[in-house]
């Protein structure tokens, strides 16, 4: 599949970020301001605001309407309050002086009456704390005359309890998103990739969706400038925090953003994340294989069994199919009197196999990943 541009193919194309999208489209439709609450570590929100925009176009009957975008920090150093900074962006020098503070209309009123905002939506980015309350609260007291009397896109950082009301709306980017969808997008990246088995495409997809949670731009990353196969994913993410592109992630206090967890040095948190991933993919592999080397050696290992009366788990074994790793290698090592192994596997390759098998299974039934040697040659085969 040839994508030019992975960002814009994650905000159309992949389910969760396109509905968020059609969500925030939707409620503008409708007449209603829309409180979008966003990650500090969002991913591609450039093309996020330009794929709302263009699908805003697009289902809009009202051609002449203007998206405008307003940084609440970049754009307004002198920390207005929003409808003065609305005022001094908008309105002419004479409407800006008519409004008089002691009046008995609001700012909001003022601001509807003079139409200022007469088919535009108002797009505010970089709030968080204390002024998005101020935003929202501006918002509530706006009540334009007509439907082309001004909207507004306030982009949250964070998640914070709102009372939805016929006019303001909140979308919630964490309530659509999950490290589902970038594993979708990573299976999308890699299939482009004809060197790669498709047990290998489905190990690094998944790995990297559950280290990078949601951030599908830093996952892009990952998979785009190194392979895998011959870079651990910890080493991988240190020469990715070296990159001017991703120094602000997981730089805001209450991020759980790997890259965070990774200058922090809790090395910890990343180890969990690769072994749950690895424990997704991996034991099941193990697993067929356990069963596939049981199976070849079916008769041998009921022989076995009915010799050396054998317990797994508290309960006696009689039947092969139930034979964990650790019970094959345990009977390998074991001696009759005739002084002859109680479970005797002619093939070397296939009693080093057992063996390293077991130990990859030990590593995760213990919640410790397996090194990218033993990932290596646990997929080799395939």
């Amino acid at each position: 599949m040839l994508v030019e541009n992975w960002a814009d193919f994650w905000w159309s194309d992949i389910t969760g970020p396109s509905v968020v999208v059609s969500a925030v489209v939707n409620d503008l439709l409708s007449n209603a301001n829309v409180v979008l609450q966003v990650p500090s570590d969002l991913p591609w929100r450039h093309s996020m605001r330009s794929t709302i925009q263009s699908e805003f176009r697009n289902r809009n009957l009202l051609r002449d309407i203007i998206i405008e975008v307003i940084d609440a920090v970049d754009d307004n150093p002198s920390a207005l309050e929003p409808g003065k900074l609305l005022l001094e962006e908008f309105a002419d020098d004479s409407i800006q002086r008519g409004y008089r503070e002691k009046s008995k209309i609001s700012l909001q009123e003022y601001i509807c009456q003079k139409d200022i905002l007469q088919n535009r939506i108002v797009w505010v980015k970089g709030l968080s704390g204390a002024s998005s309350v101020q935003w929202i609260q501006f918002c509530k007291g706006l009540s334009p005359k007509a439907s082309e009397g001004g909207l507004f896109v306030l982009e949250i950082h964070g998640d914070a309890m709102l009372q939805e009301t016929k006019k303001l709306r909140v979308v919630n980017y964490n309530q659509y998103i999950s490290n589902y969808d970038v594993q979708l997008l990573n299976s999308f990246i890699l299939d482009s990739q004809k060197q790669l088995s498709d047990v290998w495409k489905r190990y690094i997809s998944t790995v990297v969706a559950v280290v990078c949670n949601t951030d599908a731009e830093v996952s892009d990353a990952l998979l785009s400038t190194v392979d895998l196969t011959r870079v651990s994913i910890t080493e991988a993410l240190i020469q990715l925090a070296e990159s001017a592109d991703f120094e602000r992630r997981g730089q805001d206090s209450s991020s759980e953003h790997i890259l965070k967890y990774l200058r922090s040095g809790n090395s910890d948190e990343i180890e969990r994340r690769i072994w749950s991933a690895q424990v997704q993919i991996l034991f099941p592999i193990i697993e067929l294989e356990r069963v596939n080397i049981v199976s070849n050696y079916q008769s041998a290992i009921k022989s076995a069994l009915e010799d050396e009366p054998t317990s797994q788990y508290g309960k006696k074994l009689s039947d092969p199919i139930e034979v964990e790793l650790g019970t094959l290698c345990y009977l390998m090592t074991q001696r009759k009197k005739e002084n002859l192994y109680s479970l005797y596997i002619p093939d070397e390759t296939d009693r080093n196999r057992i063996r390293f098998l077991h130990e990859c299974r030990n590593r995760l039934a213990h919640a410790e990943s397996c090194t990218l040697e033993q990932v290596t040659t646990l997929l080799s085969i395939y």
